[in-house]
């Protein structure tokens, strides 16, 4: 299975390590992770027209069969978008949100599995049960 890894990125080295941990969790499942920012852009701006960013997006996310997204800090715009998308293409959508954030519960309504976390490890022991549960 592949996982598209949404994530916010403005460019901290800090966003970046977060980024790339995601990733490991998803990988360290058993899965092949796939993060737009790392792998297309790798993490710079790349697209100066949003109209194109969002085409090859859309292209990126068809060729994943899921999408993960962490809404532990209240995400806005991309990162909905791309949820928006994998949800009209009907691909399971993996939240991850840290114990003891509120989030907002339309993001349940969208979800396939709802991880709430501490460390990585949760998030790799969620994926490896979902995995277990689907049979996939």
């Amino acid at each position: 299975m592949k996982v598209y890894v949404t994530a916010r990125f403005k460019g901290a080295a800090e966003q970046r390590e977060s980024i790339e941990a995601l990733c490991q969790a998803v990988h360290d499942a058993g899965m092949e992770d796939f993060c737009f920012i790392r792998d297309i852009e790798h993490y710079e701006k790349l697209f100066d027209d949003p109209k194109e960013l969002w085409i090859r997006s859309l292209e990126e996310l068809r060729d994943c069969d899921a999408l993960l997204i962490d809404v532990s800090d209240l995400p806005t715009t991309g990162r909905v978008i791309e949820a928006g998308m994998a949800w009209a293409m009907q691909k399971p959508i993996f939240v991850l949100a840290r114990h003891n954030i509120a989030y907002k519960d339309a993001y349940d309504g969208i979800a396939a599995l709802v991880i709430r976390y501490d460390t990585l490890q949760d998030i790799t022991d969620g994926l490896q049960q979902y995995i277990s549960r689907t049979n996939l």
